[in-house]
């Protein structure tokens, strides 16, 4: 969430090097294809070697954990946990590559046996071991788990040490991705865990890693400081000394800190402060595209908005172009559905994926004359009102509910803006159901593959309704499309049968409207001159980002 669930955001050309140390990934794991779309710049962090050790770097960013632990932290909010409670794959070049794992077998489709790099050890020193590896996957594991990223475990049966090195997933059924769910958690200290239980996360147990750089100081959702592990176990050693992450909610105070220098640069740059951020002095800004969706969400299980006609109304007086260019500053393109094209091309083909996705753009079309049919035939002729919670972490969500209000008034739908905290504001939308019906999100992808945020979306096993992770934030339930979805999950990563399905599943759920979705945005980052402003997109936050920022 934005943040994936509610949050996520490109591979890239440029990945820090790989500590691999001979690690591989046999056949039966198979890896996300390179797509092209989506390239996150980095250079080999062994190349800086520790040339520029001396440095300091603070960034912004929009979302931080309120608790240092992997079960509260997802997307963007991890990318100050993975360069310090390192995965046991890395994303690189297109594919996942072992880091803290040296092999990753499959013996069959529902079984993964990890083997442990040896010599991997933690800041104090201790080993980390199979067992570790164990406890910090089950922690995301089973209904009972707290886990944000719960839903990307929900294949998973068992967890369990099978050797002095090894540790065996087993799944229910095939889960492509699951590869990908082990590149999006840190591993964990179990003997830390036993020992500081619930504290741990906290501003005084902060928590402990494998990574080259480690906690110093954390004040919750606010800011975060990491200082460099001398003793890291890799051979790509940190290239600075201390690095800062931020978040400040404020747009002015935002500009404050920039301009001020309290900030080096801002990682995933607000769309409307783009123009502003980019022209501060001795501040270059870099773009690449996103694997994210900004949509609004029609909540079917909600009154009034259960009724068909009063959801095709809120679609049909929904000005699209006029919120692109406006609220989001022309940073972004039209969304015909939740999948970026791009993205969808390299699965299911671009000519399938271009007929698909115009037949989806076509049926979203800015009509206020068949908006007032529609809702002249709905449960609320007379109209609607209805509170959109948004968030001060991404401005962009006010400003796309005020444009979209003024058309939307028009037919009698009236729309009140109230900014809440993020906690407030991802427990009403995501799991408490605390709204009017409609919210809006930004949700980004958490890995490059097509599937993701379908099933995440429309998939009627992650409703809250169901128990689910919460991310299908419409509460959409549609028997067919669930099926077309498992079966695509059933079929190999590349195999092109999986993009028809999630084709069809999308154009059938797109047909119930219950979200509506508005642009694909453009990640921006801005650095000062001395940093690599192009070093992240997307998945900036799988990468070991602060070497990349100082390699220009």
């Amino acid at each position: 969430m934005q943040d994936s669930v509610p949050d996520i955001r490109n591979p890239s050309a440029r990945w820090g090097t790989m500590t691999t140390r001979g690690g591989r990934i046999l056949p039966g794991l198979v890896g996300v294809g390179v797509i092209a779309a989506l390239a996150l710049a980095t250079t080999a962090c062994a190349a800086s070697g520790g040339a520029n050790k001396s440095k300091s770097v603070s960034m912004l960013t929009t979302v931080l954990p309120p608790v240092l632990d992997p079960r509260q932290s997802s997307s963007l909010a991890s990318g100050s946990l993975l360069i310090a409670l390192e995965p046991l794959l890395r994303y690189h070049d297109g594919k996942f590559e072992p880091l803290l794992a040296s092999v990753v077998e499959t013996p069959d489709p529902t079984t993964y046996v990890l083997t442990i790099r040896d010599g991997v050890t933690f800041w104090d020193g201790s080993p980390f071991t199979a067992e570790d590896a164990a406890f910090s996957i089950s922690l995301h594991v089973g209904a009972d788990s707290e886990s944000v990223n719960a839903a990307l475990f929900t294949q998973v049966k068992s967890v369990e040490v099978t050797g002095d090195d090894k540790a065996t997933v087993s799944l229910s059924a095939p889960d492509p991705q699951f590869t990908a769910a082990l590149a999006q958690i840190g591993m964990v200290s179990k003997a830390f865990y036993d020992k500081n239980g619930t504290r741990v996360g906290t501003r005084d147990v902060l928590n402990l890693g494998t990574g080259p750089y480690k906690f110093a100081a954390f004040s919750p959702t606010r800011e975060v400081t990491l200082e460099a592990n001398d003793g890291y176990w890799g051979e790509g050693k940190p290239a600075l000394e201390n690095v800062k992450l931020g978040v400040i909610s404020d747009d002015a105070a935002r500009m404050n800190a920039l301009q001020s220098a309290e900030y080096d640069g801002m990682l995933n740059v607000p769309l409307p402060q783009v123009a502003s951020i980019g022209g501060l002095p001795n501040m270059r800004i870099a773009d690449s595209a996103d694997l994210s969706v900004y949509k609004f969400n029609l909540n079917v299980e909600t009154k009034p908005w259960n009724d068909i006609h009063l959801r095709r109304a809120f679609q049909m007086a929904l000005n699209r172009g006029a919120i692109v260019q406006g609220a989001l500053g022309g940073n972004a393109e039209l969304a015909p559905t939740v999948v970026p094209e791009s993205v969808m091309d390299a699965l299911a083909g671009e000519e399938a994926t271009r007929a698909a996705y115009t037949k989806l753009g076509n049926d979203i079309v800015f009509d206020l004359d068949a908006a007032r049919n529609e809702i002249a035939q709905s449960s609320s002729p007379a109209g609607v009102s209805a509170e959109v919670l948004v968030t001060g972490s991404d401005p962009t969500l006010g400003l796309i509910v005020q444009t979209a209000a003024q058309d939307l008034a028009k037919i009698g739908i009236k729309l009140q803006v109230r900014e809440v905290d993020d906690q407030t504001y991802y427990s009403a939308v995501y799991f408490g159901r605390e709204t009017d019906g409609v919210s809006i999100d930004m949700f980004s992808g958490s890995t490059p593959d097509a599937s993701n945020l379908p099933m995440y979306v429309i998939n009627g096993a992650n409703t809250a309704i169901a128990g689910g992770s919460g991310t299908n934030i419409s509460d959409y339930v549609n028997p067919a499309v669930d099926a077309r979805l498992n079966d695509s999950q059933k079929l190999a990563v590349d195999d092109p049968r999986r993009g028809a399905l999630l084709l069809e599943a999308l154009t059938l759920a797109q047909a119930d409207v219950p979200y509506v979705p508005i642009a694909f945005p453009k990640v921006f980052v801005a650095a000062r001159n001395g940093l690599d402003a192009a070093s992240a997109g997307t998945f900036w936050w799988m990468s070991r980002w602060p070497d990349a920022l100082v390699a220009a």
